[in-house]
């Protein structure tokens, strides 16, 4: 007898092997055994391929993309050899995130119980102790064309209930359970955003063929960002403003300038941040947010390769 559905789970890696490590090894640790584990290496000139296959176990599939084409393209490369083979569901999980013994377990409970739903989402918890939320689903606020939104975030762990299924807008990359029939329904993650709201635009399309999105009860993701710290980095800026300026024109029929404005308190709160820890680099900072705003209103999107040259370092 088959032991139940069969995952692939995908990682994307980019430089920070061991993070990758860790993250596998919370999955090897898991307690659902029909799973398919493939790590898409997304690093330039493919310097830490030889690093991940010397330390994963030789059970673990190492794939190479070619490239750091953003966070959709190498997943996507994950998700066609999943496809090629005999998965049932396809998990994404975030390199710098590691998974409790029962989270795909989790994940996999509530997509029997609900055959409606076509994706499915963990909390998802720092590392603090007590740890505290991060993620608890997505809302996207239409009232502000588009605007995103963490449920729950800042909020302890323990103060929130956890015992029901729930609908939400979207889920997040760091733990994204998708059935491999809305898959092939809906097609891959769409790779012109390069990082950040890729998901959140796949999500509105599966919601819109049908299918629900939701957070399994007790599932539970631990994430250690990297683009968060004192003030957040320059790739984070730059894409996350350009990308909420496509998403809302895409599905909002937003103005830019509507969206601009939407995001001026976001971009107040940062650009503090930055004045605070590391004044030197203000300049960098609002060149940072003219060139999103440039290239959004020019429709420019995929890799930017010169925002480099403005990074905060």
């Amino acid at each position: 007898m088959r032991p139940g559905p069969r995952v692939s789970t995908v990682i994307v890696n980019y430089r920070h092997h061991e993070d990758t490590i860790r993250c596998v090894d919370s999955l090897q640790a898991g307690d659902y055994l029909n799973q398919q584990i493939i790590v898409v290496d997304n690093t330039e000139r493919g310097a830490s391929v030889d690093l991940l296959r010397a330390h994963l176990d030789p059970g673990v599939e190492v794939m190479e993309s070619g490239g750091n084409n953003g966070f959709a393209a190498g997943t996507n490369v994950g998700i066609r050899r999943a496809l090629d083979g005999d998965a049932d569901f396809v998990w994404l999980v975030n390199p710098d995130a590691t998974v409790s013994t029962d989270t795909l377990s989790a994940l996999l409970a509530t997509a029997e119980q609900e055959p409606d739903a076509g994706i499915f989402g963990a909390r998802i918890l720092d590392d603090n102790d007590p740890p505290r939320i991060l993620f608890n689903g997505g809302v996207v606020d239409a009232t502000r064309k588009g605007a995103t939104l963490h449920q729950d975030a800042g909020r302890l762990d323990s103060s929130v209930r956890d015992d029901v299924v729930r609908d939400v807008d979207y889920v997040t990359g760091a733990c994204f359970l998708v059935r491999r029939s809305v898959l092939r329904q809906i097609g891959l993650l769409p790779e012109e955003y390069f990082l950040y709201f890729e998901e959140t635009d796949y999500c509105l399309r599966v919601r819109a063929a049908g299918w629900r999105t939701v957070i399994a009860p007790r599932a539970r993701t631990w994430h250690f960002k990297r683009s968060t710290g004192k003030y957040p980095a320059s790739y984070y800026l730059y894409y996350m403003c350009r990308n909420r300026i496509h998403f809302s024109r895409r599905f909002f029929s937003a103005e830019v300038d509507e969206s601009i404005a939407d995001l001026q308190p976001s971009i107040k709160g940062w650009r503090g941040r930055v004045e605070e820890h590391a004044p030197q680099f203000l300049g960098n900072f609002d060149k940072l947010i003219e060139l999103a705003f440039s290239d959004a209103r020019e429709g420019r999107l995929g890799r930017r390769d010169d925002i480099n040259e403005l990074a905060f370092s």
